[in-house]
């Protein structure tokens, strides 16, 4: 059997019923009929649920990517439960048969199909680890392979993207003593995807990567001539970074077990909270670069943000709060617009200029003179100028007008 899947066999989540996500119950989520599959986007305020729904798509998805499904691991915990009442694991094997049963998932195609170490699999929590650990030698492969469908795999490869890096290095010397032409081509590729996604992230299109070998490490060659190594990343660069390193290790992985370099492995990826660090740009940007680098992989997010509400295509946008699935003409609004449809604010100021209105609005019912009132107006405005955007500036000078 062909161990590689296409986008037109893979099963795809296709809805989710929450039994209970503790703040609401019993509620549908229908992704939209794209094709292949449409990625989902949680929001919600904080405690809508986001996290603990992504949690709970973990458990039931781990169990069908790494054993026989969610069924059949709750029928094994109880059993053992049932066995043995008195073990001090009783409380942890009640809390994850509580967390599967939380939800069901369906799928466009047979879940059991999810059994497989050629599929990507990966849950990145919002408090995901972003600095690579040490790398002092060369380690087996073997280590990377056997850790892809073991749980809270994603710790183990973000701390060790560096070590992975350093062993690429090093095969890729001895590949070259055998002219190993092809292997010696694969590496390349790998490392020029690697290096193309740091010049995106940074901005800076004649950046290089250098592998230092004295010392088993790597720097980022800026244009500027500044080098800087993983390590002195700013947190949002790191946290952007992990994801991608984790994604790229475990699709470098499979493509050498199917011994195709051109396969983009199909795939489920949840990710809480991706623009964690992120300034407002490369929030806009993360989810854009990921579908691009990975085309194959269903995205499921849970955000705060409404630059990654607004930058992903072919997504369903299911608000938490109020249980609603957002139309895709949110991909096309400003962030202002969001704030105030989608994230529940009352309007797209901030509250510093919500004062200044209730200022003078103020003035206009508690002043009855006319004159009087004027000259209070444009002293207000002149108060606030420091703080008028052109826009709000406007919309003050309208609002005064009219009550002339």
């Amino acid at each position: 059997m062909n161990p590689m899947r296409t986008p037109e066999d893979f099963p795809y989540i296709t809805n989710i019923h929450v039994n209970d996500c503790y703040t609401y119950q019993n509620f549908d989520i229908l992704l939209n009929d794209d094709k292949p599959f449409s990625h989902l986007v949680l929001t919600g305020r904080n405690g809508s649920g986001k996290s603990t729904i992504l949690s709970s798509l973990d458990s039931h998805l781990f169990r069908y990517y790494s054993s026989t499904g969610p069924s059949e691991h709750i029928h094994q915990l109880e059993g053992l439960t049932k066995a043995n009442p008195k073990t001090p694991n009783i409380s942890r094997w009640k809390a994850e048969i509580q967390q599967i049963k939380n939800i069901a998932i369906g799928f466009n195609n047979e879940p059991s199909l999810l059994n497989s170490k050629y599929i990507t699999y990966s849950f990145l929590k919002s408090s995901r680890q972003s600095k690579p650990e040490k790398v002092t030698t060369v380690t087996q492969e073997i280590e990377f392979l056997e850790q892809l469908n073991q749980e809270n795999s994603s710790e183990f490869f973000v701390k060790q993207f560096k070590q992975y890096l350093v062993n690429k290095k090093v095969n890729q010397a001895f590949d070259i003593l055998d002219n190993n032409k092809e292997k010696i081509a694969e590496t390349e590729r790998f490392f020029q995807l690697i290096t193309n996604s740091l010049q995106r992230i940074l901005e800076d299109s004649a950046l290089e990567l250098v592998f230092m070998k004295e010392n088993f490490d790597f720097e980022i060659q800026l244009s500027s001539g500044q080098r800087i190594t993983f390590d002195h990343l700013s947190d949002g660069f790191s946290a952007l970074v992990s994801i991608l390193m984790d994604l790229f290790m475990r699709v470098d992985i499979i493509r050498k077990e199917v011994k195709d370099f051109s396969y983009n492995p199909c795939g489920i990826v949840l990710i809480d909270e991706p623009e964690t660090h992120l300034h407002l740009k490369l929030q806009y940007e993360v989810m854009p670069l990921l579908t691009s680098l990975f085309p194959n992989i269903q995205f499921v997010v849970a955000t705060h943000s409404p630059a990654v509400v607004s930058s992903l295509q072919k997504a369903t946008i299911f608000d938490l709060t109020t249980k609603t699935t957002e139309s895709e003409r949110v991909v096309g609004s400003s962030f202002s617009e969001l704030m105030v449809s989608h994230f529940g604010l009352e309007n797209e100021y901030s509250n510093i200029a919500d004062d200044i209105f209730e200022q003078i609005n103020h003035i206009v019912k508690t002043e009855a003179n006319p004159q009087k009132r004027k000259e209070r107006l444009q002293e207000a405005l002149t108060e606030n100028e420091a703080y008028l955007s052109p826009a709000m500036q406007l919309e003050l000078e309208s609002m005064i007008l009219e009550i002339q």
